[in-house]
């Protein structure tokens, strides 16, 4: 990397009951909205499931091998290895990444590796990895995550020159990312080239997926985060004087910026003492930006500030004009058939909520399909309408996106209130990614015969090719808000047993699944 290379350093990770515990004197400038203190309007409805990750991402009880077949092995480290993995039903490729619970460098991985499963289940973006199930045994832990082919961005670094337009169109990603991350209190903790991987390369307008949420936590408002966590080269110095929040993530936002537009470390050494005596005490060098326009060395500058009140926030940075310079958004959010928009509208206008079981299958599918152009070009509207890039849309931001969209004088403002009421499956008065995409998409996508087939299997624990009331209790018991259980969940299963003997087949399946279509 220039004069020097890009050496990859091991996570440090410690603690120390040192430092200082005023959160203002970390710098921290509160800017995040509590996302369940919102408008009411749904309030008076009634659902009697609660939607949310935890009902469609679950830990399978059986053997990983019995659903995947293994590739190749992509990577080992020392606490395991990923393997790339096909579905046995649906031929879906997925990353497998094995977990040992316990190795010779530490005695549990237990406690780190549930804290990722967790904060990947709290999480709805297309900028974040998604995690699709996992298994557990003796010996391992098994998180079944997106594949993403592209691999590290760190392996682009020293063989592509970045334009400042695809830096751009990287770090508004990773800023949707993070603002997202930082409004459901979640701190990364050890952003890096190394954890942002490669979807799609167009033309080396990258898209990305920020990973590996080991090191991740969950904070709260004043609170100091104190561990020494993290790559050294990328680590904020507030991190290396462990009286930090969430703030350090924007640091090494910064980092990886310098070196994306450079090809250099912005703070470097021959050894560990030099590098932090660098970060704490060094300028960056600019001259490597002298050919680079004002707004590029101004956001830069604002996210490589050592005093964390003046740094930048991720909600703010999105907003700066080096994103406005080069059309960052726009060209993200591109969609490249123009009639798209007007059928994802048209789709979202007709959804109706019917039987909870096919209500579950659509979330469950959606969440799973992420590879649908249909899901991808949703996502895309979603963020037209995302104006302030939160990764959550209001009624609002619904409202007022929409009706800059529509052509249809009819459509009144209740209309759009009814719309996103039948969407809100969680109830919670922001629509996220999946919620949208459920309404949006044309339903003829998800009616493939070995898509319906790897939908049943999710209620079809035991796979003897019928769905029982136990079985459904299994999935709904958690997540009724009926106060009889059992009433609740004898209903679920009479939406779809027209013949009432107490077990759904794949054909009767299959039925209530073409009536999406009708």
């Amino acid at each position: 990397m220039g004069n020097q290379h890009l050496k990859r350093r091991r996570k440090t990770k410690g603690k120390n009951a040192g430092g200082k515990d005023s959160a203002n004197e970390t710098g921290e400038d509160y800017y995040l909205e509590d996302w369940d203190v919102v408008n009411d309007k749904n309030k008076d409805l009634n659902y009697s499931v609660k939607f949310g990750n935890d009902l469609l991402i679950k830990e399978v009880k059986k053997d990983p091998y019995a659903d995947y077949n293994i590739i190749k092995t992509l990577g080992e480290g020392s606490f395991g290895k990923v393997e790339l993995v096909s579905h046995k039903i649906t031929g879906a490729i997925r990353a497998m990444k094995i977990i040992e619970k316990v190795n010779s460098l530490i005695e549990s991985n237990d406690q780190d590796v549930l804290n990722e499963i967790n904060i990947l289940k709290k999480i709805d973006l297309p900028s974040i990895i998604k995690i699709f199930e996992f298994y557990v045994d003796d010996k391992n832990y098994y998180l079944i995550t997106e594949y993403c082919s592209g691999g590290e961005l760190y392996e682009f670094i020293n063989d592509y020159q970045f334009t400042e337009i695809k830096v751009a169109y990287i770090m508004y990603q990773l800023f949707i990312g993070l603002n997202y991350c930082h409004k459901m209190k979640i701190i990364h903790r050890d952003l890096k080239p190394e954890n942002i991987l490669l979807t799609k390369n167009e033309d080396l307008f990258l898209r990305i997926k920020i990973c590996d949420f080991g090191t991740s936590q969950i904070f709260k408002k004043g609170e100091v985060q104190k561990d020494i966590v993290g790559s050294l080269f990328y680590m904020a110095p507030e991190v290396i004087k462990q009286n930090y929040n969430f703030k350090c993530d924007l640091w090494s936002c910064g980092v990886i910026m310098y070196i994306l537009l450079t090809n250099r470390l912005p703070f470097s050494g021959e050894n560990d003492d030099e590098i932090i005596s660098n970060i704490l005490n060094s300028d960056y060098n600019t001259l490597y930006l002298k050919d680079y326009s004002e707004n590029t060395k101004d956001l830069l500058s604002k996210l490589l500030e050592r005093d964390v009140n003046k740094r930048i926030n991720a909600e703010t940075a999105l907003e700066h004009k080096f994103f406005e310079e080069f059309k960052a958004k726009e060209r993200f959010n591109e969609i490249k058939d123009p009639n798209k928009i007007s059928k994802f509208i048209n789709n979202l206008k007709n959804y109706k909520r019917k039987s909870i079981l096919q209500e579950t299958t659509i979330a469950y599918l959606v969440h799973n399909c992420t590879d649908l152009d249909d899901v991808e070009d949703a996502n895309k509207l979603f963020d037209k309408i995302d104006a302030s890039g939160k990764g959550k849309i209001s009624l609002d931001d619904f409202y007022i996106g929409l009706a800059c969209l529509v052509k249809d004088e009819n459509l009144k403002q209740e209309d759009f209130v009814e719309i996103f009421a039948n969407l809100d499956t969680d109830k919670d008065n922001y629509l996220g990614y999946e919620d949208f995409v459920r309404g949006a998409i044309d339903k003829n996508c998800l009616l493939d015969d070995k898509i319906l087939k790897f939908a049943f299997q999710y209620f079809d624990k035991d796979n003897n090719g019928e769905i029982t009331i136990e079985e459904i209790s299994i999935i709904f018991k958690d997540h009724l808000n009926n106060k009889n259980v059992n009433e609740g969940l004898k209903k679920i299963l009479s939406e779809v047993d027209e013949d009432g003997n107490g077990k759904i087949t794949y054909d009767k399946f299959c039925k209530l699944m073409k009536n999406l279509i009708m």
